[in-house]
């Protein structure tokens, strides 16, 4: 079936269950038809390394490879603010293909852009200035030489002052900046953008360059599950209980 689903911002932790449930039943339930599956970022709520082998984890890897195997369904996953240092190895064990921070797809004729979000967010300041060093190679490498005790530490260390600091950001702060959006999406000449990463569920409809656009915001996977469900026929947002796809 030409068919293809778009997540983001699930968050899994060993701390909500919930959510990793609810990932599995759509798996089984929704996804199972689909030929394709973007990961837009976020899966996890915090990455340390490949060498980190937690049950969560592990859980995860199996049930994404066998989802992958058994209904044929490609998956491909864009790095989030979260989980950006999930490796070669992981994505091997989960059966993913990780993909550029921008990327472009033909999504059935029409040239779309996907990413995770975070370099939408210009107005949060503080955040992007954090993005640079995070992302910085070197760093990066030195990062990984560290014992993984250590860097668990730090991880979380880094993880508790970014949630101290949320609960300080308005609304505007953690949503994209639009001259950003129109930068972009003029910049790789499409009118479709498919991205995650602020929490703000929704579908944008307006103008770049004299021509109608689109961009979804596929939201979080916290109280709701959403999705973007594209296939030939039309493109939309969908939005659903938590629980929506498990036994009742």
């Amino acid at each position: 079936m030409k068919r293809t689903l778009f997540i983001a911002d699930l968050h899994l932790s060993e701390n909500h269950r919930h959510i990793t449930d609810a990932l599995f039943a759509f798996l089984d339930k929704e996804a199972k038809n689909a030929e394709t599956l973007y990961i837009l970022g976020d899966m996890f709520e915090v990455w340390i390394g490949d060498d980190e082998h937690t049950p969560l984890m592990d859980e995860v890897a199996q049930k994404l490879k066998s989802f992958s195997e058994n209904n044929h369904c490609q998956l491909f996953y864009i790095h989030g603010n979260r989980d950006f240092m999930i490796g070669k190895r992981y994505a091997k064990q989960s059966g993913m293909t990780l993909l550029p921070e921008h990327t472009e797809i033909d999504l059935y004729g029409v040239k779309t852009l996907i990413m995770h979000g975070d370099t939408l967010c210009l107005f949060d300041k503080n955040y992007q200035k954090l993005r640079k060093v995070l992302h910085n190679p070197i760093l990066q490498f030195i990062f990984n030489a560290l014992p993984l005790k250590l860097r668990k530490r730090i991880g979380w260390k880094i993880r508790t002052a970014s949630q101290a600091k949320k609960a300080y950001k308005n609304v505007e702060i953690m949503g994209v900046t639009e001259n950003e959006v129109l930068r972009l999406m003029t910049l790789h000449k499409v009118q479709r953008l498919i991205h995650g990463h602020t929490h703000q569920v929704n579908t944008h409809n307006f103008e770049v360059n004299g021509a109608q656009a689109q961009r979804f915001d596929v939201g979080d996977w916290y109280t709701n599950l959403s999705f973007v469900d594209a296939t030939p026929e039309e493109v939309k947002l969908v939005i659903q209980p938590i629980d929506y796809y498990q036994e009742k």
